[in-house]
């Protein structure tokens, strides 16, 4: 019995006081010490917290106080008691968490340097084998050459971490970075219909955004909000179902 009651939340010390005062009502403190044989200050120590959970009563005599056990109805009480108070912190918590969720991070990496920066964060932050949703950039008229490069190399690291790539380009550029990425391990590209114009790149994973300007001085801007996150997937999905391979 004793085990059931500690599995309750009481102490041994406890459960074996508020059981004895349970056989044995009106008790004074020298009888309990006497008869369980808890030492002194751990049967007031217990007595004073089983009184503060409402599970022991005691009356001021002549000769002192005596203590008795609140009726066993008073376990259901205190659940009761508990379950409320779940039930009441319960909806706050919940809004804690959706406030975090959707609180949105927002930078903004400038020049090349900057871009390497935040191609280099995306690897890094995006876990190994989740799957990146990238739009990508239509035909630049600044330098394709080290883009293609710098690709190619930040490719290689995500290789190494199995992250699942899936590219919508334009189809202007299919024999250029285009066949590049198609031979990629983990990547899987389509192009849009002739006509498609993307001046940024996009890439989405989980609460990210990363907005790409592939201009003569390079910006990036990362946005970190779930919902907007989610809208960006949804948009690729669409755009994902009209590209072709």
């Amino acid at each position: 019995m004793e085990e059931k009651l500690i599995n309750l939340g009481l102490t041994k010390n406890e459960a074996t006081i508020y059981l004895f005062l349970l056989k044995n009502p009106h008790i004074t403190t020298g009888l309990i010490i006497k008869e369980t044989g808890i030492s002194n200050s751990r049967v007031y120590e217990s007595l004073n917290s089983l009184i503060a959970k409402g599970l022991v009563t005691y009356v001021i005599q002549k000769y002192g106080k005596s203590f008795d056990a609140s009726p066993p109805e008073k376990f259901l009480e205190k659940e009761e008691e508990r379950k409320k108070k779940i039930e009441e912190l319960v909806p706050e918590l919940k809004k804690l968490k959706i406030e975090k969720e959707f609180r949105t991070n927002t930078a903004v990496f400038e020049g090349f340097e900057g871009f390497k920066t935040a191609f280099k964060k995306i690897i890094d932050d995006c876990p190994k084998e989740e799957t990146i949703y990238i739009l990508g950039f239509s035909k630049q008229i600044f330098s394709t050459k080290s883009l293609r490069l710098f690709l190619s190399n930040m490719n290689l690291k995500s290789a190494q971490k199995k992250q699942k790539l899936k590219i919508i380009l334009d189809s202007s550029i299919k024999k250029t970075l285009g066949r590049d990425r198609e031979k990629e391990k983990y990547t899987e590209v389509k192009y849009m219909p002739e006509g498609y114009i993307s001046p940024a790149a996009i890439d989405v994973f989980q609460d990210y955004v990363y907005i790409f300007l592939w201009e003569e001085k390079p910006f990036v801007f990362m946005i970190k909000n779930k919902r907007i996150a989610e809208s960006f997937k949804q948009y690729f999905n669409f755009l994902w179902k009209i590209a072709k391979k």
